[in-house]
């Protein structure tokens, strides 16, 4: 007989278990949220694995029928996520809170642009309520120590029927890999730089209904009231608060100036050579000296 009782054979390899699935790859618990959102009555609420874009599943609905109740989508993961101008949002499966809120939409459409900025006011208030420092950049950045950390995205679709809803949403980093930093074109910000990444692992469907909810209050305190009662909220929080930027518009010169806040329309303010301005649209950013 050979070998030897303490020895092990020559070429013997221990047998390779997977690893075990963190709880960001554990499929979203519908019932979670819903308990968690505690709007069961009113509000359908569903979850997927993976989807192009939420935003896409519910408008694609949307352009059929108007929505007869509010909706929340929420995915693991979007492998066509997008963002303002069609940019890519990137995200690895569970890394991120990724969903959309649909609701029927009675106002003008011109509305709308303002209606994202007092999504983001609730989606930052809701994240400082939960220690977390957020700040926004217009028109729709979530940002944390200066960096862009979420986004909001909105819609609107109307039916056959000219009934109008809106879709809106919403995408957080939770955490981000070396690769997906690199695949992001500008600096990016998670929540695990603030909140321990197996807390946030564990409590991923109440950050989700949490932030829906503040969705669901701002836009229904929007159609009451319009973006009056967000606007001192949101400068308080506005990052390039007299700040030198530059505004990028379509089609025109760069508009440079100081940057003083919004108005009541959600217009952004700005201080230039020529006077105040206030414009609708644009990408901003710090002027280079001030970066």
């Amino acid at each position: 007989m050979s070998g030897s009782k303490t020895g092990r054979a020559v070429g013997h390899v221990s047998p390779v278990r997977p690893a075990a699935p963190s709880g960001f790859d554990l499929p979203l618990a519908r019932e979670v949220i819903e308990r968690a959102l505690d709007m069961a009555d009113s509000v359908r609420v569903e979850v997927v694995e993976q989807t192009g874009s939420t935003n896409d599943d519910l408008l694609e609905r949307a352009r059929v029928a108007a929505a007869d109740q509010p909706a929340v989508r929420a995915a693991l993961h979007q492998f066509a996520g997008r963002g303002r101008h069609g940019r890519r949002w990137h995200d690895a499966r569970g890394r991120a809170l990724l969903f959309s809120v649909m609701t029927r939409w009675l106002r003008d459409p011109g509305a709308a642009t303002a209606v994202t900025l007092a999504c983001g006011v609730a989606v930052a208030e809701a994240l400082r309520g939960r220690g977390v420092e957020a700040k926004l950049k217009w028109p729709n950045d979530i940002l944390f120590a200066g960096r862009k950390l979420g986004g909001i995205l909105t819609e609107l679709a109307l039916d056959p029927e000219g009934g109008a809803s809106l879709v809106v949403g919403v995408g957080v980093n939770l955490c981000l890999d070396p690769e997906q930093r690199v695949a992001i074109d500008q600096p990016a910000a998670a929540l695990d730089e603030r909140i321990a990444e197996s807390r946030l692992a564990c409590e991923r469907e109440s950050w989700i209904a949490l932030l829906a909810r503040a969705v669901l209050d701002a836009i229904e305190q929007f159609e009451q009231r319009g973006f009056e009662p967000f606007q001192a909220r949101f400068d308080a929080m506005f990052a390039y608060a007299g700040r030198p930027v530059l505004l990028m518009r379509a089609g025109s010169e760069a508009l440079a100036g100081v940057a003083t806040g919004v108005d009541g329309e959600g217009r952004l303010l700005l201080s230039t050579d020529a006077g105040p301005k206030a414009v609708s649209s644009g990408e901003l950013s710090l002027r280079p000296s001030d970066a």
